[in-house]
């Protein structure tokens, strides 16, 4: 696999980052079923016995009506042409009406599937109908919440999300993508309006995000500002680069279309922003030490939702914590026997000895281009070995390649590594994420975050989603945060497993670390918001694992403002093992790593209770 590394995100107005010509298995359009109702309605049903065609149309009508309401996120699935749908010019509404839609939308899907005839269902249909009614059920709890959702999350928000969006995702191929650009660019103060209001309504409520959260958030706000000069603006200056890349005479009408972009920046988003800002300014945020969810009124209620959410399954915050617990007591154990071993004498002093172990680990630095290089270089190597050595135990592959970006500036700072997938379509190649913004990278954890990330970890199982054409389409688009989350740490267990620590035993270490840290976010997360702990105290907790202080705190303010998904990684992982277990135990000798893999992968995302059932699916086939 070509891995190709994208320095496009090194100053402010760069990109240049092209998608790939690569050929990827093409999707048909699908046919589509209408959902008589409308929204808050329910639906007119006129038979309960669907065959299989009739079933995938059915459940691919359901998921239609719900990727209509996100037009962004149909633009990074490259779907508009499956679902016959021009997203490519409009936003999302993230207003409370928004949200009433979508769940709305989500109801009528759930009466679609009530009324089907389930005797007259395959095993598989059934496995792809109960992926999708988790799915809705979710779309409606989470509904139910939208006051606790904190608009301006400083890793999720729209103020944060949109101009890395409009630069690596948002297609320029065309005059018309061009123009698509501009009228998105022209919906934008519409969205971070709705932010305000969402802002407002949750303080009327008595809902507000933590102080340091808006202190990260007005960061990004005014970083997107930029010096207030539209001209020169990310997004215009972006725009115009990547319209020059194009042939001479799709060039022609570029003066006319940046002009335009140049005016919207500079008379409406760039006012808006500035609203944003001073509506986040006066906000008075929870304190450091009532950060957590248990804080606000219902904050009890919304974090075990937003906790179930985000694990897919059927876990109480106190179970939880106690797992947490017991997961940090075991990886402390491993890495104390290891680390003995190579004689840092952790059985007297845990986190000391980590400490000496990542210093002797190094740090590569990235002060300028050059480092930075250097950085990316090691990176190509390291997914380099991993293709070499997981090449036997993988039948199920992605298609697309993978990139290697920094994130934009403005996520930069607290983003660490993250992984977007390709579309459907296959016009642009997975990226992952690699921030160098600081002085200097730590070796220790480097190439556990690459596994993670990279091959075989989030580029493998997304990757390989989305270019599932015989699946329905809710199993190739949306995705489940234990699943997705649950492999990419798996795989990081799985580059032990092949031997790509062997050589290098800090960086072994590094691997149990990683795996501590989110042993210990399980802890910290349910902690804060479920135990009422404060910030300070979730410090000390990780600080006494080792961990650096700068690096503790980064992954408190994170869980601070995103309550619920730090679990999901162990949770689904622990999962994983246990089905690979259970696999073993009943096939013995017909037990075959590889068909295992490619069972797992071959259903696209599912939520965390219902792996079982992919697995018993092909524990019967082989048996």
């Amino acid at each position: 696999m070509r891995v190709r590394f994208l320095l496009c995100a090194l100053i402010l107005v760069g990109s240049g980052c092209s998608s790939s010509d690569d050929p990827v298995a093409t999707t048909p359009a699908p046919t589509t079923v209408a959902i008589t109702a409308s929204p808050g309605d329910e639906p007119a049903v006129t038979t309960t016995t669907v065959p299989q065609s009739e079933f995938v149309r059915t459940v691919n009508a359901i998921t239609t009506s719900l990727l209509v309401l996100q037009p962004e996120f149909v633009t990074e699935l490259g779907a508009g042409d499956v679902i016959g749908f021009d997203a490519n010019y409009q936003l999302r509404d993230l207003s409370q009406q928004g949200a009433e839609d979508l769940a709305a939308a989500a109801r009528a899907g759930l009466a679609t599937l009530d009324a089907l005839d389930e005797s007259a269902l395959t095993a598989e249909e059934r496995l792809s109908a109960d992926v999708l009614r988790w799915y809705l059920e979710d779309v409606i709890t989470m509904a139910g919440y939208v006051d606790y959702d904190n608009p301006v999350n400083f890793i999720t928000g729209a103020h944060s999300y949109f101009p890395e969006f409009m630069a690596d995702v948002h297609p320029i191929a065309s005059e018309r993508d061009a123009e698509d650009y501009v009228e998105r660019l022209s919906a934008y103060p519409g969205q971070l309006g709705d932010l305000i209001e969402r802002l407002e309504a949750a303080e009327a409520a008595g809902i507000v995000p933590a102080e340091d959260s808006l202190m990260i958030a007005r960061w990004q706000i005014q970083n997107n500002m930029g010096s207030g000069d539209a001209e020169n603006h990310p997004l215009v200056s972006d725009l115009r680069d990547r319209i020059a890349a194009l042939d001479g005479e799709e060039r022609a009408w570029a003066a006319g279309v940046g002009g335009r972009a140049k005016a919207v920046v500079g008379n409406l988003i760039i006012p808006a922003l500035e609203d944003l800002d001073d509506a986040v300014r006066r906000i008075d945020g929870r304190s450091n030490a009532e950060a957590g969810m248990t804080h606000v009124p219902g904050g009890d209620g919304y974090y075990a939702a937003v906790l179930q959410h985000f694990i897919s399954i059927d876990l109480s915050p106190e179970e939880v914590h106690l797992l947490g617990e017991s997961q940090v007591e075991r990886v402390v154990a491993e890495m104390t026997a290891r680390l003995d071993e190579l004689g840092y004498d952790a059985s007297s002093n845990f986190a000391r000895a980590v400490r000496r172990a990542a210093t002797d680990a190094g740090a590569m630095p990235t002060t300028n281009q050059t480092e930075r290089a250097a950085v990316l270089d090691r990176t190509m190597a390291t997914i380099a070995a991993a293709e070499v050595a997981f090449a036997d135990m993988f039948t199920v592959r992605p298609v697309t390649e993978l990139d290697v970006v920094r994130p934009r500036p403005g996520r930069e700072g607290g983003s660490g590594a993250y992984y977007l997938p390709p579309p459907v379509d296959g016009s642009r190649n997975g990226l992952y994420y690699l921030s160098l913004g600081g002085s200097e990278f730590e070796v220790l954890t480097m190439d556990t975050t690459t596994y993670h990330e990279g091959i075989p970890g989030h580029h493998f199982q997304l990757g390989v989603q989305r270019a599932l054409a015989d699946l329905p389409l809710h199993q190739r688009m949306f995705d489940f945060t234990g699943y997705v989350e649950g492999w990419a740490l798996y795989a990081e267990r799985l580059a032990y497993e092949v031997g790509l620590y062997e050589d290098d035993p800090l960086g072994d270490i590094g691997r149990l670390q990683m795996e501590l840290l989110r042993a210990a976010r399980m802890v910290v997360d349910t902690g804060i918001h479920w135990a009422g702990w404060s910030r300070n105290e979730a410090v000390e907790y990780m600080r006494d694992l080792g961990f650096d202080r700068g690096m503790v705190e980064a992954q408190i303010d994170r869980y601070i403002a995103w309550p619920g998904q730090a679990p999901a990684y162990l949770v689904g992982m622990l999962e994983i093992l246990r089905l690979r277990e259970k696999a073993e135990a009943e096939l013995g000798d017909r037990f075959d790593l590889v068909g295992f893999h490619d069972a797992l992968l071959s259903q696209g995302s599912v939520p965390v209770a219902l792996l079982e059932d992919v697995v018993d699916l092909w524990i019967k086939s082989v048996a």
